[in-house]
């Protein structure tokens, strides 16, 4: 187990390697930079500007220099907010991490019961039912779903607020403060979950009828195990065993924000930043944020890796 473990780390190195060189040559080929962006800077004044951010130096010096950064913690500095990358990302992204976390959970959660209840009523009423749910929420786009809950929820109803992260104009602190911000992440959340349902409800609910129709589950029941013991202790923890990968790399998506949400309800993540930094050209947020992903998804796949070897005692790790 430590021999494959020490050796996946070492696989992450030239993974990592190559993905700063991708990130980074990707984004020098695009024409133009943060400087570009303004119009109202003389030629004089952009030829200062390159010079002090280094856009006058060969991409292949910018590439090294860049990445002795990142090996030091450094992920750049933010043309567009005058800030670190690393400062920028600290004050955006743990708030698309929270709603995407409860998202996550409610969406899990609520995918397995019902991707097991319909497997184990297949054809039935409620099968047929969830089938239509299903599919109607996956092929809604985000921004209409949107639109109808605030429309319906916050303006007609007023149980919760439209948007934005707490309340204008508040001075909360506390437990005030945190009650505040979770009434504002209700319907957030509830667009990401309703959104992200749909196909993973399909997929627990592909898995049990796979599994339910094994050997070993009948031989459960052959041995006169109750029902719900045969489904939830045998059936279901198989079930769930592909289910790991697919979890590990939900990892990422926890710090990448959800953008036409974000939009949407103005709430404050990175996703609003992010789409931000692509209008004005803002190259080291963007580069920075996604080689911080790229480094979040190759340890997500180690961990799925680990992890399916521990949950299933088949797998042996060598």
């Amino acid at each position: 187990m430590r021999n494959y473990v020490l050796k996946r780390l070492l696989y992450l190195i030239p993974t990592l390697i190559g993905a700063s060189m991708l990130i980074f040559f990707l984004y020098s080929l695009v024409p133009g930079n943060f400087v570009d962006s303004d119009p109202n800077l003389t030629t004089e004044r952009k030829a200062e500007l390159y010079a002090l951010y280094g856009f006058d130096q060969p991409d292949i010096e910018r590439y090294f220099i860049w990445i002795g950064n990142l090996l030091q913690g450094d992920l750049g500095y933010s043309l567009q907010f005058q800030r670190p990358v690393t400062e920028v990302l600290g004050n955006y992204i743990w708030s698309s991490f929270f709603v995407a976390l409860a998202s996550l959970i409610l969406t899990w959660l609520i995918a397995v019961i019902i991707g097991v209840v319909s497997a184990t009523k297949q054809y039935s009423f409620f099968d047929s039912f969830i089938t239509i749910i299903v599919f109607a929420a996956m092929a809604t786009p985000s921004f209409f779903l949107g639109l109808i809950l605030i429309k319906f929820l916050a303006v007609d109803l007023g149980w919760f607020p439209a948007g934005g992260m707490i309340t204008t104009g508040s001075n909360l602190t506390g437990w005030d403060y945190v009650k505040d911000v979770a009434e504002h992440m209700i319907l957030p959340v509830l667009v990401l979950t309703m959104l992200g349902i749909g196909g993973l409800t399909r997929y627990f609910r592909t898995n049990m009828l796979e599994v339910i129709k094994q050997d070993f589950v009948r031989t459960a029941r052959a041995k006169g195990l109750k029902e719900r013991v045969v489904i939830y202790k045998h059936a279901l923890r198989n079930a769930l065993l592909p289910a790991i990968t697919l979890f590990a790399f939900e990892l990422p998506a926890l710090f990448s924000g959800a953008i036409i949400t974000e939009q949407i309800f103005n709430w404050p993540g990175i996703g609003a930043i992010y789409m931000q930094a692509f209008t004005v050209r803002d190259y080291p947020l963007l580069m920075g944020f996604t080689m911080f992903i790229a480094l979040l998804t190759v340890i997500s796949n180690l961990l799925a890796d680990l992890l399916y070897g521990v949950a299933d005692p088949r797998v042996r790790l060598k």
